[in-house]
């Protein structure tokens, strides 16, 4: 498993790439707008989707809306756009008490609060209803309230049909249905694929809802997969019909990413490693929230699964076989110039030095001041070779090997990382995982003003100096990413860039004082690190200064 789970990689996008519901492109700049207060832009655009029936769009945006908490000021009562989002942030608040727990893992102080805040919000569900005749979108919140409130089939059915009737072939409408006809819920698992086998039947050619049966195998509880109540033959015939729809559509194609998320979800439970992680590459950057919201915080269970999977690969070829090349074409994101980073470390460089023995990465440390500059250092590694611990311990980046290498010292570190497109990431790594992460990517990427404040917070604690209200607004501003990058590290006080930063690999070999750690074997680090030598990076590592 450790000589092949590197080769498992080729063509998926790093971890940190990986985002959650990415709204469609033409919405990215009004969503950005829209969390600093300025609505004119969402607005026209949300008008324009009732205007021109775009509702696919119009779901996403809602929903974006109602997840940021959006409430914009001056809406008249019967504005069906403000209304929807109000709707749809209603019915969010209220399945967030619930969480995605099975029923049995909820408490009944959680199961008192939903059902109010459920009651709560059905009169502005059915407010947004009345105002947009036609509109499918606000039925996007009588189905989920449907669900929680135990609506009768009678009722549910009603609802449905005029969710159908605005617009017959309508995803979101689809996935709700199948999840009030789930067994867990008011159905059974026959009526739930039935239900799902007969849309897909009547869906229009190349529409994701052809491969509807995928999302139902989501529904079924770990129990039923176990006792396998669909029978292994027709979960690969559900299978094999997503698969063919996902081949059909581009890789990062925004109409088959809920598709894709759930054809992975199955192909994992199958073990069928080599075909998911195919599916994997055409996800390329985008996660969706289900199915993985059902094993908690969605991206983190999008990129644990996604291990999970390669490690399964690594360790199923045989000894003297080699790793599938990928099967589908890979996605741009995952042919992205490798990034470059440079990561501020609190001490002097043969401390660092000494708690990076154990780790199994080669870096190139520098003396700043108060801080140790390190940056990795491909070229000081035996051609074609790297550390089966740093392959092992997942090492792609400073942030990771920060986590593993000062767990244990508390040297809080900073990462600044210059990645493809031109976007610039700032972090913190503290006690062995990344605090902070923050992302400039230019409009789109505003974070809100308390995760801006929170992670400026952080940032000022591990550079021991700085204004918070200052870099809050550095954190929310959509300018060049590069300049406020720059920006921010000079409001912490910390060191600048070496000089060509971002245009060149090992920015530091030509620094004063640099040296080389190399990687070590296991036993020659911890034999290092029970030496008495204070600096274990003999003299002839040093870069020539």
């Amino acid at each position: 498993m450790v000589r092949n789970l590197e080769a498992t990689g080729v063509g998926l996008v790093p971890d940190h790439a990986v985002v959650v519901d990415a709204p469609d492109a033409r919405a990215v700049e009004a969503l950005a707008a829209a969390r600093r207060g300025a609505y004119e832009a969402v607005r026209a655009l949300l008008a324009a989707t009732r205007a021109e029936g775009d509702w696919m769009l119009r779901h996403e945006v809602v929903t974006a809306l109602a997840e940021s908490g959006a409430v914009w000021p001056g809406a008249a009562p019967d504005d069906p756009d403000a209304l929807v989002v109000e709707a749809f942030r209603r019915i969010e608040e209220a399945w967030e008490v619930r969480t995605a727990a099975w029923a049995e893992d909820v408490g009944e102080e959680r199961f008192r609060a939903f059902h109010a805040l459920l009651d709560d919000a059905l009169p502005v569900i059915e407010a947004a209803v009345a105002a947009s005749p036609g509109d499918p979108v606000p039925w996007s919140a009588v189905l989920p309230h449907c669900i929680g409130a135990q609506a009768p089939r009678d009722v549910f059915e009603d609802c449905l049909g005029q969710a159908l009737a605005c617009a017959p072939h309508h995803l979101p409408t689809h996935v709700h249905a199948v999840q009030y006809l789930a067994a867990k819920w008011h159905g059974s698992h026959e009526e739930m694929f039935g239900y799902a086998a007969g849309v897909a039947a009547d869906a229009p050619e190349g529409s994701p809802l052809r491969a509807l049966e995928v999302v139902a195998l989501a529904e079924l509880g770990p129990e039923e997969r176990k006792r396998g109540v669909l029978g292994p033959d027709r979960i690969d015939a559900i299978i094999a019909t997503a698969q063919a729809y996902s081949v059909s559509r581009p890789p990062e194609d925004h109409a088959a990413r809920l598709i894709r998320n759930h054809l992975v979800w199955a192909l994992n439970g199958r073990e069928r490693w080599a075909e998911s992680l195919d599916v994997y590459r055409s996800i390329g950057r985008y996660a969706t929230a289900h199915p993985w919201v059902y094993m908690g915080e969605p991206l983190a269970a999008f990129r644990e699964v996604r291990e999970w999977a390669r490690a399964g690969l690594a360790a199923a070829v045989p000894r003297n076989g080699t790793v599938p090349a990928p099967g589908v074409p890979l996605p741009e994101s995952a042919r992205a110039e490798a990034a470059h980073e440079i990561a501020y470390v609190p001490g002097v460089p043969q401390r660092v030095s000494q708690e990076l023995l154990l780790c199994g990465a080669t870096v190139r440390l520098a003396p700043a001041g108060r801080w140790t500059l390190m940056e990795p250092a491909p070229s000081q590694e035996p051609p074609g070779k790297r550390g089966r611990r740093a392959t092992v311990l997942r090492l792609d980046g400073l942030a990771a090997v920060a986590e593993t290498a000062f767990d244990s010292v508390g040297l809080t570190t900073l990462v600044a990382r210059c990645e493809g497109r031109g976007a610039r990431v700032l972090s913190v790594v503290a006690k062995g995982r990344t605090a902070v992460r923050h992302r400039w990517a230019g409009a789109g990427s505003t974070p809100s003003q308390e995760t801006a404040r929170g992670h400026a917070e952080l940032l000022v604690a591990a550079a021991g100096q700085g204004d918070a209200r200052e870099i809050a607004r550095l954190l929310r501003d959509p300018g060049d990413p590069s300049e406020l990058l720059i920006r921010t590290l000079t409001a912490l006080g910390l060191p600048p860039l070496p000089a060509g930063y971002g245009e060149r690999a090992e920015v530091l070999a030509d620094a004063r004082g640099a040296t080389v750690h190399r990687a070590r074997s296991l036993w020659q680090g911890m034999k290092d690190f029970m030496s008495d030598e204070t600096d274990p990076n003999p003299p002839l590592q040093l870069d020539g200064r």
